[in-house]
């Protein structure tokens, strides 16, 4: 059965890929031709089945296309906050290489903190969950992404982030943590281009929705 679920979703992948990847606003500056964008998306297809990720392909698709839509004159880097093994973070160097952009990798390198008893999510997950290290990542990196447009930011969320200073034009968020997305979103959000965006994992329980409809923010 996990062999036919695997095979249905390599058959659908060209159909995904064209489907997400069939903007008309995407730059001419990229030169985006249809087999680039097979290309693009087959890579990340692979890689999400080579390198573990908690997010689809599809979803990297997503992101990928907002970069691709946005003019090559706009500022901002691409920020990840939480690698993991580097799935991800390969799927977007593969986009950020295309369009001369930085890809910037936050995480700790050690999985996740210890959860504050008052964070609704904690329970759910114990100190040290998705670690992936720092040698690892690179190592995926460098197999299947394009290490070379990235820069690796190590440390807790609380300590990095605030040093951050350049623009941002698109973040992918993907923390587990209500207190690590507020902090994430907290440093995050002012350094966002006009029209950039923030992609978040944490987009499925109302737990981490509603800090985007308080009214403090």
């Amino acid at each position: 059965m996990r062999f036919l679920m695997k095979l249905h979703a390599i058959a659908v992948a060209p159909i995904s890929i064209l489907l997400i990847l069939s903007s008309t606003k995407m730059h001419p500056a990229y030169r985006m031709t249809l087999m680039r964008r097979l290309k693009l998306g087959l890579k990340m297809l692979f890689n999400n089945r080579r390198i573990p990720t908690g997010t689809t392909f599809k979803a990297h698709l997503a992101m990928a296309l907002k970069i691709l839509e946005t003019p090559p004159e706009t500022e901002g880097d691409v920020v990840e906050c939480g690698t993991w093994k580097g799935g991800s973070a390969a799927n977007l160097s593969l986009v950020c290489k295309l369009v001369g952009r930085r890809l910037v990798i936050c995480d700790s390198f050690e999985g996740l903190p210890e959860g504050d008893a008052r964070d609704n999510e904690a329970k759910f997950y114990k100190k040290g969950d998705y670690s992936g290290t720092l040698k690892e990542v690179q190592a995926n990196l460098t197999r299947y992404g394009a290490i070379e447009c990235c820069e690796f930011n190590r440390g807790w969320f609380s300590d990095t982030l605030p040093k951050m200073k350049r623009p941002i034009l698109l973040a992918f968020l993907d923390v587990d943590l209500e207190a690590s997305l507020e902090t994430c979103v907290r440093n995050i959000w002012p350094l966002l281009v006009p029209h950039g965006y923030i992609f978040t994992d944490e987009c499925v329980a109302l737990n981490y929705c509603a800090l985007f409809f308080s009214e403090k923010w």
